[in-house]
């Protein structure tokens, strides 16, 4: 873990992923810092505190939700939403409990539905969800 950490805090801190052949960094879900959040509980459990710390800094201080970008309700869900509940969950520091709730507050309007399956995406700073034509109009279910 703390070789991949290494790596991804090197090359693409604060990005959503790091491309390891590249070693660039991409934001694919809109740089909402998705590896960083998804990482938290682990680096928590795994005692790597200075690293948990930098990243809890970098949450605190960087992660923002307010923007122009249609994010993927099940992706954003279970990367950032999950993330950012366990790592409150194991460390109760409440700025993890703030962020989640602010994300969680602009993905609600895709569960406004007749059929109650939410929509696909959703605009994280204008509240618009939808779900793309590739889908046929039917959201993504796992």
């Amino acid at each position: 873990m703390l070789h991949a950490w290494s790596s991804y805090v090197k090359y693409a801190w604060g990005m959503d992923e790091l491309q390891p052949q590249s070693k660039n960094g991409i934001n694919s879900f809109g740089g909402l810092g998705a590896t960083l959040v998804d990482s938290l509980d682990t680096l928590y459990i795994m005692g790597l505190k200075d690293e948990f710390q930098k990243a809890r800094d970098w949450v605190a201080e960087s992660l923002d939700f307010d923007k122009d970008y249609d994010a993927s309700v099940f992706e954003t869900t279970i990367r950032v939403v999950g993330g950012l509940l366990s790592s409150y969950d194991l460390s109760g520091d409440k700025v993890f409990l703030d962020k989640a709730k602010d994300i969680i507050d602009r993905l609600l309007p895709a569960w406004d539905t007749t059929s109650g399956i939410p929509y696909n995406r959703i605009n994280l700073a204008h509240g618009r969800a939808l779900n793309p034509g590739w889908t046929n109009a039917i959201a993504e279910i796992n």
